[in-house]
């Protein structure tokens, strides 16, 4: 599946580096969002030019329904917080805007939580807050992203032992980043 906007396509199943691409481009529109609507930073010109074009091309093709960006399928294991601890689920679509994932517990309505996902070796946290969960067949939950993301290279990839991992970043060298670049080129 590929997502276009104004002759831009995003492939977002298939190889690893085009669901990176997907996560780091919502990564960024959701870092420039946090920044303007929840920590009141003013954008500079190119962030403010660089927002409106990762919105058009997460927008993509939208028919101007319900949903303002259209959702791709990308299964992905994810961890999120919970009240008293962590649960695992599923990423089942993403959007620009939000994911809905399949839980074996899904949040409450209106719960704010926190979902990791790493993807090619970086590590993403969306702040999230809880818009719908189905506790029938196919349980989980929908969230809209709400909040500064962040994101980290992973350090090692050993087994997880259920703590979530970060490099420490001490300015050496860890697998191609740095302390000013803590995310390793593609």
């Amino acid at each position: 599946m590929e997502i276009t906007a104004n002759g831009t396509s995003v492939a977002v199943e298939g190889t690893e580096p085009a669901m990176k691409n997907l996560f780091e481009m919502i990564y960024e529109y959701q870092l420039l969002r946090g920044k303007q609507d929840h920590l009141d930073v003013p954008l500079d010109d190119d962030e403010r030019q660089r927002l409106l074009a990762l919105s058009r091309l997460l927008t993509g093709d939208s028919d101007g329904g319900r949903r303002t960006m259209p959702r791709a399928p990308v299964p992905a294991r994810v961890v999120f917080t919970m009240p008293g601890g962590f649960e695992s689920g599923e990423i089942k679509n993403l959007s620009g805007s939000g994911l809905a994932i399949a839980a074996a517990h899904p949040p409450a309505q209106g719960t704010r939580v926190v979902v990791r996902v790493e993807d090619g070796g970086v590590e993403y946290l969306f702040p999230c807050r809880v818009v719908w969960r189905r506790l029938a067949s196919h349980t989980g939950f929908g969230a809209v992203f709400d909040g500064v993301p962040t994101r980290a290279a992973v350090f090692g990839n050993e087994e997880t032992t259920g703590v979530w991992k970060r490099s420490m970043q001490i300015g050496a060298t860890v697998f191609g980043a740095t302390r000013r670049n803590p995310v390793q080129a593609a």
